[in-house]
């Protein structure tokens, strides 16, 4: 089966994601140390990570940045600032992983669709070539286009990058993509121009309309968001019809990913509830 490292969007990344796990997985006594922001974004990285270092039953460390990294070992440094290379150093035994710029899809009129390819998917394409088939590396997989859903390029325009994982994971059937009115579990707080009560109307009709009636009632419980400025049209299109889960999930990704900003942002200890959190997607393979 193909990895996410397989896919084009991955192509300038692969080099040095493979170089890095195969000399990891061919250095057993060696100590791993993780180093990521302070961060949503930096959480899910180091989770997806951790999962399969601790499928691999290998030691580590975690710390978040800004902090040193003492002693030898390996460091995966995750950076999410500016665009940069992920890069490999043997000598050095640093995997520097950043955000990029990447060609991502075809347009109709053979356009070229270039995109951002976050830190989080670049981790989870690590996690894959380090363990995958390992327990909490699959279940974590879903996870992997978490960090562009958090980014601000989707209130701003299409994701192409977004577009191609989400349908890759489908097609490989880690996720299902539903319609809202399927979705056993939704935040309806991270919506609250909408009417809870309409929809809860909605999701009992559903199964009883056809696709035609389907369509119209859920472009319109969503209409009063399309004068806003915010969520963007394709936020809207995706939190309308494309809703994510994994197959033992309830609660969508949108869903999952809103609580946790909610909660992020109300922390007076954000570095204990950030270790928190990871410790709870190692183990449990969703936020709680």
């Amino acid at each position: 089966m193909a990895r996410l490292i397989d896919l084009e969007p991955f192509s300038s990344s692969s080099e040095a994601i493979r170089s890095a796990a195969k000399y990891i997985l061919e250095n057993p006594s060696k100590s791993i140390s993780l180093r990521a922001p302070l961060t949503i974004s930096g959480c899910l990285s180091l989770s997806l990570i951790e999962s399969a270092l601790v499928d691999l039953g290998r030691p580590y460390s975690r710390r978040f940045a800004p902090s040193s990294i003492e002693g030898s070992g390996i460091l995966i440094d995750i950076l999410d600032k500016h665009d940069g290379e992920t890069e490999w150093s043997q000598l050095d035994e640093i995997l520097s992983i950043h955000p990029t710029t990447v060609r991502a899809l075809d347009g109709h009129k053979g356009d070229v669709r270039h995109g951002r390819l976050s830190p989080v998917a670049l981790a989870a394409s690590l996690m894959e070539e380090l363990s995958p088939e390992g327990v909490r590396s699959s279940r974590l997989i879903p996870f992997s286009i978490a960090g562009n859903w958090l980014h601000d390029a989707m209130d701003q325009t299409y994701d192409p990058v977004y577009t191609f994982i989400r349908d890759y994971l489908q097609n490989i059937g880690r996720i299902i993509v539903v319609p809202l009115p399927e979705v056993p579990d939704s935040s309806v707080e991270m919506l609250p121009e909408l009417d809870p009560f309409l929809l809860e109307g909605l999701t009992l009709g559903w199964k009883k309309m056809d696709l035609e009636d389907q369509a119209k009632s859920l472009s319109t419980y969503f209409l009063p968001l399309l004068s806003l400025d915010r969520p963007s049209t394709p936020r809207i299109e995706e939190l309308g019809w494309h809703r994510i889960l994994a197959p033992d999930w309830s609660r969508d990704l949108a869903s999952q990913l809103h609580d946790l900003s909610v909660e992020w942002s109300q922390e007076d200890e954000v570095r204990l509830f950030a270790s928190r959190t990871i410790d709870g997607l190692v183990r449990l393979g969703r936020i709680q």
